[in-house]
This record gives C-alpha cells, sequence and structure tokens, in this order.
C-alpha cells in the first residue's frame, strides 16, 4: 500500500518523497567517500564542478561502494512500476551546492537556471513519466542551505520553461525539503532548479532513470579514466 501511495502521487503530482531510506551512518560514509573523490579529482585537474558547486559525475568509479547510490531496492520497487523493469540509468552526479576555497570560480555548474531533465521533439516536450529525477538528500535538504525548487503540476505543462521565469512564476515555486537519508523522486518534466550556494553543506545524488530504449550519457561498462 505504501508504494501505491507513492506511485499514485508521481502520477498525479509528479513528485514523491521517501523518508529514512539511508541510515545517517549510511550518509555520513557517503559524504565523506565522495570528499576523498573529490579531493583525488581536484589534485589530479580533473573535472569537479566550481568553487561554489562541487560535481562529480559517475562518482562511483574511484569507490565501487558508492553503486549503492544508483541502486537501492525501494526506489526499484517503484520506478520499475512507473517505467518499466527493464529502466535504465541515464545519467548520475554528486553534488555539493557550498562555497569552498578550493576549486575553479569557472568551473562547471549545472541546474542553476529554471529546465527540466526531459527530452523534447520539434519544441515538444515528450510526455510526462518518459523519465524520473531521483534525488538523494546525503545532508538534509533546508530553506537556508539552497534546496532544489520545482513549481507544482508543471510537469503538465509540455513546453519548455524560460530560463529565467517571471515573477508570477517565481512565486509558484516550491522548495523540496528533507531529511538526510530521504529521497525524492520527480517527473523529469517538472520545471526545477537548484537553490542557491552557501556555506553550509549538501551533498546529494541526481540520477535520471527512464526506459530501457533511451541511450544513456555514458556507457559505465567502458570507463577507463576519469581526471
Amino acid at each position: 500500500m505504501r508504494h501505491n501511495s507513492k506511485i499514485s502521487s508521481l502520477k498525479n503530482k509528479g513528485i514523491c518523497i521517501l523518508k529514512n531510506i539511508y541510515s545517517k551512518n549510511e550518509t555520513t560514509k557517503f559524504k565523506k567517500k565522495l570528499e576523498l573523490v573529490y579531493k583525488k579529482r581536484l589534485k589530479n585537474k580533473g573535472s569537479v564542478g566550481s568553487s561554489s558547486n562541487q560535481l562529480l559525475y559517475n562518482y562511483f568509479y574511484e569507490d565501487k561502494s558508492l553503486l549503492d547510490l544508483i541502486y537501492n531496492e525501494k526506489i526499484h520497487q517503484i520506478l520499475e512500476k512507473v517505467l518499466d523493469k527493464d529502466y535504465v540509468l541515464q545519467s548520475t552526479n554528486a553534488q555539493n551546492r557550498v562555497y569552498k576555497k578550493t576549486g575553479s570560480k569557472k568551473g562547471e555548474e549545472i541546474g542553476g537556471t529554471w529546465h527540466t531533465d526531459s527530452r523534447y521533439l520539434g519544441g515538444r516536450r515528450l510526455f510526462k513519466g518518459f523519465s524520473y529525477l531521483v534525488i538523494i538528500a546525503l545532508d538534509p535538504f533546508t530553506k537556508s542551505n539552497g534546496a532544489t525548487r520545482y513549481i507544482p503540476n508543471s510537469f503538465n505543462n509540455l513546453k519548455k520553461p524560460e530560463r529565467r521565469l517571471s515573477p508570477k512564476y517565481e512565486k509558484l515555486s516550491k522548495e523540496i525539503i528533507m531529511d538526510s537519508g530521504s529521497v525524492c523522486i520527480m517527473d523529469s518534466g517538472m520545471w526545477h532548479k537548484a537553490g542557491k550556494s552557501t556555506f553550509s553543506s549538501r551533498w546529494s545524488i541526481f540520477s535520471i532513470y527512464t526506459g530501457w530504449f533511451v541511450k544513456p550519457y555514458y556507457d559505465c561498462r567502458k570507463l577507463k579514466n576519469i581526471k
């Protein structure tokens, strides 16, 4: 019954939150491991995002135990119902929107303006339910640490959002507030954007899952070197 209510929320509201998917001990270990990956890539002059948004693609390459962040049985049981039993991981990254003294000020930043993570053909977004964004909060998402924002029910709008919305739309936006260890599953067609960086840690995982027929961003089986 619990899964049914979450699936119903995804279909009707485009979003649901699963509480206590990862324990405090697990989130603490994950964060420590991600910090080690960050430091290693920074030392090797690899891609780590910017000094205000640490960004790690395929973070599990250096530490295979981090694969636990892209597959969790409780999340899987929902995704296989709203997608298909043979759904695929389209992409995944770890982010920490915190100001650091290390890293380049001009490094890559993603998600800072309004967007969707779905796909468009002829300027029209594919229908809702095409793919889902799974956000894992390794730190709490709060009003004071740049929680992700979204426009409720916007996943029903097939138009592409303007990168900078009018105040009218901005007033409609809400923050995704959740405790560490919680997970938000959201239709990739939902209009959303990252919160502003702060001086408080906000490690999180952003993964997109979609149908078996969609080509993933990376062929993880052939990853040889991440700098």
